[in-house]
């Protein structure tokens, strides 16, 4: 995957996490997005770039 396309994962899943709060949506399980997130963020971070 692509860094571009994590980013933009990330982003969705942010914004996929503050709407489900303004609608209610999910419940308890909502923070699931928020920690998919977190987690490519992470991924993002210790990422080794391929040699060009």
């Amino acid at each position: 995957m692509g860094h571009r396309v994590r980013w933009v994962t990330v982003w969705v899943l942010i914004g996929a996490w503050f709407a489900g709060l303004a609608f209610k949506w999910l419940g308890d399980s909502l923070n699931l997005v928020l920690v998919a997130a977190i987690a490519l963020l992470a991924y993002e971070l210790l990422a080794e770039d391929p040699p060009s």
